[in-house]
């Protein structure tokens, strides 16, 4: 009951105060009407030129305020167009962070599709079985030169199997494991495959020596080899399938070595064939 009679007294209050600014309001007119019809009759002051001041400084104020008092309903408008302007920024930050991830990811794939048609173009013959796999591991150092591949028991790969490329040769299988197989590339110093050279079919021994060059051992004397002779796999003994390339002559400082056709440093996906070893 109490806080009901406080809110009727100050609503009284307030009301009697309106009513008296009303009543103030309606004398200060009054004598103002007054005091302009005295003037009129008296001849006091002109009442054209007071009309027409009073006319101009009306329209002066309502111009003033209109053109220099911020609208509300625009003010309103502004904040709440920002509001939304920050909320679409902030969405579209978002959009763009994820077609740039998206356009990382498509990047991604077509480089990895455009290595797997090189890859590809390499078909072998129709009885040979292969695998298309993964490099996953560069472990190569100073003192061996060997990658780990993405498959191993789990399809079918075996010691001695061959590792190659579309263009050519680059290792064998030596430890093969349940899911992965490590390779040892024909620049390794442990490596030995029997190949021949040239167009004349020559025989010989190729060893890695842990560089980028490889080396050409058991050659028979007086024998001649020309700048860029394809060396390929000879098949002897049961290593691996005759024929494969490996690499092509090159002669420095009256020294004969062999320039591999890949670069081991930068393979990514490789075929190994099934059972090419006899032996190993």
């Amino acid at each position: 009951m109490q806080i009901g009679g406080t809110s009727s007294l100050l609503t009284l209050k307030t009301k009697n105060k309106k009513t008296l600014y009303s009543n103030y309001s309606f004398v200060f007119f009054v004598i103002l009407s007054i005091t302009l019809i005295t003037f009129d009759v008296k001849n006091i002051v002109n009442p054209s030129i007071v009309r027409t001041n009073i006319i101009n400084s009306i329209f002066f104020t309502k111009d003033f305020f209109s053109f220099n008092l911020p609208n509300l309903d625009k003010l309103k408008l502004s904040f709440i167009s920002k509001e939304e302007l920050i909320l679409e920024n902030k969405y579209l930050k978002e959009t763009i962070n994820q077609n740039n991830l998206f356009k990382l990811k498509s990047k991604k794939l077509e480089i990895e599709n455009n290595i797997l048609r090189k890859e590809l173009s390499l078909m072998p013959p129709q009885l040979e079985n292969y695998v298309l796999v993964k490099v996953i591991a560069d472990t190569q150092t100073r003192y061996n030169k060997t990658i780990i591949i993405n498959a191993g028991r789990n399809l079918d790969i075996r010691k001695g199997d061959a590792a190659l490329t579309s263009k050519g040769l680059i290792g064998s299988v030596f430890e093969v494991y349940e899911k992965y197989s490590r390779v040892l590339l024909i620049s390794d110093i442990n490596s030995k495959i029997p190949v021949r050279v040239g167009e004349n079919n020559i025989k010989a021994i190729i060893s890695g020596n842990n560089t980028t060059k490889i080396d050409l051992l058991y050659l028979k004397e007086n024998l001649s080899f020309n700048d860029n002779d394809l060396v390929y796999t000879s098949g002897d003994g049961g290593y691996f399938n005759p024929g494969i390339p490996v690499g092509v002559i090159k002669k420095e400082n009256n020294n004969v070595y062999i320039n591999p056709l890949n670069d081991l440093s930068q393979v990514q996906y490789i075929n190994i064939f099934i059972n090419q070893f006899k032996n190993f």
